[in-house]
């Protein structure tokens, strides 16, 4: 079975010079810089893709399982390896925060993917999670795009909220702060928004990205 995110690779990274796409892709960029700032020195995006969150930050390192994304990355000057999220090539305790921006879905093994991140995490150091939820309107048009065959979301497993804080605490892993972006979202006519903080343990409907912070035990 071929990967889409080999095949699709260039239609893929397009989308983000696209009218509409440079929209969501800049709110989408703007909820992850609410936790880059506290990434004191070596990042590790897992599921680098083309690059396009990676250069949002000095000093980012990238993996992806799939080559064809890692040659758009490298020339955009990130340093990458191609390697799995369950298995990462470096070292206990290397990097002060690990991103997965939409790759938690399509990873094997997610319990395996979070506790390589917890490995190669320093001690005080963030797990940036950006995702989309099944408990917003985004994620259930998703979720109806995959039933559907979708190229790429027809291998993705979404989650809803409570069932990833679950896996998290499986993990030894605990969520800090949460921001929220595209909350009246449309892919017609997107507009710019801001981040705004989400109270997880009192919310009726998430926006459609979700960024977490999210530590050690």
């Amino acid at each position: 079975m071929s990967n889409p995110f080999e095949s699709y690779v260039t239609e893929y990274d397009k989308w983000y010079d696209s009218e509409k796409g440079k929209i969501i892709y800049e709110n989408e960029a703007k909820c992850i810089q609410k936790f880059l700032g506290s990434c004191k020195d070596r990042i590790l995006e897992v599921g680098v893709g083309t690059g396009r969150f990676a250069v949002l930050s000095k000093n980012v390192t990238g993996v992806d399982k799939a080559f064809s994304p890692l040659k758009i990355a490298k020339l955009r000057g990130i340093p990458v390896a191609r390697a799995k999220a369950e298995v990462l090539p470096f070292r206990d305790k290397t990097f002060s925060c690990v991103m997965f921006i939409v790759t938690l879905p399509f990873v094997e093994n997610v319990f395996l993917a979070l506790n390589e991140a917890k490995r190669v995490l320093k001690d005080n150091g963030s797990i940036i999670v950006g995702e989309i939820f099944l408990d917003s309107y985004l994620g259930k048009l998703y979720e109806e795009k995959k039933r559907q065959g979708h190229p790429f979301y027809r291998f993705a497993k979404f989650y809803h909220f409570t069932e990833f804080q679950e896996i998290l605490s499986q993990c030894c892993l605990k969520t800090e702060k949460v921001f929220g972006t595209l909350k009246n979202f449309s892919f017609q006519n997107p507009e710019p928004e801001e981040p705004e903080e989400i109270d997880i343990k009192n919310f009726e409907e998430l926006p459609g990205f979700v960024c977490m912070e999210i530590k050690k035990w």
